[in-house]
């Protein structure tokens, strides 16, 4: 008997904890290469960075992957020449100084080497996100007929999206507040992450961001579709695609057909590679997985175990209590149902923590499982993937209290109110892609004033945080494709079985 694909998906995630579990990196190790000679060094206590007799910068036992960064940015700025390394070891207290280097690595471990695996899963389904949404949208479109209809579909759409918004980073900023969990990390914790994330925070912490509606919208119009096309910008290929669509229906009959003809091909095409390359999930999740574990452990979750505690649980409610309410009172749709049917692009969602990626199995199963036609889930869908980001809004939210609690700011009212608009815009700013939450966390710390090196303390979680986060945003995306396919009337027959 064939094991159903949703088994299977589960069966390669258990196993990739497994694996990457048993298989994990060893966090207090390093390879280091000069010349032709390789070192590995383990257990030290101080590492050293020397140009000459100046210190350059110095390491403690817990800054590994800071250790590797810091020497990669002398390797890219050519500064490597003349460096030396001193090394402390916490028995003897002797310096072992190294020199010459050529590389300094992360110990490698095959539970974290299968990773691109899962890479090549993730790239197959970016490369299948544009062709389908552009092909999928000029067709739903021209199938509307009607500038009207597609203002009234959108201004349903954005009242859903902006309703879920508001109750996402409510429910966090409440939820915040009660458990506090900031106050639950003692100085010493706080210490220790700051200091062991502080170069992965830098990237962030470097650029300027700041919000700004009007150019928002301006950008949504491209200046050449091909570049939009090109980068994967999918508020610009909504609307050139949407553009299109409707200018079909006012050239005449016997030249718009053959284009629409065209590009449902095209759009079949896409759906049929989604169905080939899906099978491919088993092996991706398990890859990806493992890799996740085997590079960032568990131990992590005991430091900010009340962190990740406070966002989970506000995911939950959001992801498995509000969205099934919405789908049972205004899609009439049996909430079990709804979640038995797209088992897939759950699966896919919180393996890649892309809903950008996940985006042509989510067309393929709203399509054909969730009986939502073509010209409603292709007009939401894209949309709901760019701005409809209730999980990563709420992570915000909750990241910003969690931040001040840690620091011991006292929010006033008006800050709170301000963290409240703020991660409602952020949310629907920030791009679909991993890890794009946590950049523009800086954009909520700096609106009301906090401390922006406090991202360096839940950077150790956010990997496994944005997992669960990007699974309740798609999980947004199909709730919104039932209700608006209900409300006019189309929604068809959800199947549950494979």
């Amino acid at each position: 008997m064939k094991i159903k694909l949703h088994i299977q998906i589960l069966i390669g995630f258990i196993l990739g904890i497994a694996f990457g579990a048993i298989f994990s990196v060893d966090h207090n190790s390093l390879l280091l290469t000069s010349g032709k000679s390789e070192t590995e060094i383990n257990n030290w206590q101080q590492i050293t960075f020397l140009k000459g007799d100046s210190s350059l910068i110095s390491f403690n036992e817990s800054s590994q992957s800071g250790i590797v960064r810091y020497f990669e940015s002398l390797k890219k700025d050519k500064k490597t020449e003349g460096v030396k390394l001193n090394i402390v070891y916490p028995a003897s207290q002797e310096i072992h100084t190294y020199e010459n280097m050529t590389s300094i690595q992360k110990t490698s471990s095959i539970g974290a080497d299968i990773k691109p695996v899962g890479e090549i899963f993730i790239r197959l389904l970016n490369m299948i996100a544009v062709p389908l949404v552009l092909a999928s949208l000029i067709v739903g479109a021209a199938s509307l007929h009607d500038v009207k209809h597609l203002a009234k579909l959108g201004g349903k759409l954005l009242v859903l999206f902006l309703f879920t918004s508001i109750i996402s980073v409510a429910l966090a900023q409440i939820l915040t507040v009660v458990i506090q969990p900031g106050m639950h990390m003692t100085p010493e914790a706080k210490t220790q992450l700051v200091e062991a994330y502080r170069d992965e925070v830098k990237a962030p912490l470097q650029q300027e961001y700041k919000m700004d509606l009007v150019e928002f919208l301006v950008n949504i119009v491209p200046k050449n579709p091909f570049r939009g096309l090109a980068e994967g910008d999918f508020l610009q290929i909504v609307f050139f695609a949407i553009l299109t669509g409707l200018v079909l229906c006012y050239i005449p009959k016997e030249r718009a057909k053959p284009v629409i003809a065209f590009f449902e091909g095209i759009s079949e095409a896409m759906i049929k590679l989604v169905e080939k390359v899906i099978l491919m999930a088993p092996l991706a999740v398990f890859a990806l997985i493992s890799a996740t574990v085997a590079e960032f452990g568990f131990s992590i979750l005991g430091t900010l175990f009340w962190y990740a505690l406070t966002c989970l649980l506000a995911l939950l409610i959001i992801g498995f209590v509000l969205y099934p309410a919405l789908v049972k009172v205004l899609g009439k749709v049996s909430p079990i149902d709804f979640f038995l049917a797209q088992k897939q692009v759950m699966a896919v969602a919180f393996t890649t923590s892309s809903s950008s990626a996940t985006l042509p199995v989510t067309i393929d199963v709203t399509e054909n499982r969730l009986g939502v036609p073509n010209k409603i889930a292709a007009f939401v869908l894209p949309i709901g993937t760019t701005i409809n980001k209730d999980g990563t809004a709420l992570y915000q939210a909750v990241a910003a209290i969690f931040i001040a609690q840690v620091y011991g700011f006292d929010l006033s009212l008006a800050q709170q109110f301000t963290i409240f608009i703020t991660c409602i815009i952020t949310g629907a700013a920030t791009a679909p892609v991993a890890g794009a939450g946590l950049i523009m966390l800086v954009v909520v710390l700096n609106a009301v004033g906090l401390p922006v090196e406090g991202i360096a303390l839940i950077v150790g979680v956010d990997r496994i945080i944005n997992m669960c986060r990007s699974t309740v945003n798609v999980i947004g995306d199909t709730m919104a494709s039932v209700v608006l396919a209900k409300s006019e009337g189309v929604l068809g027959e959800i199947k549950t079985k494979d």
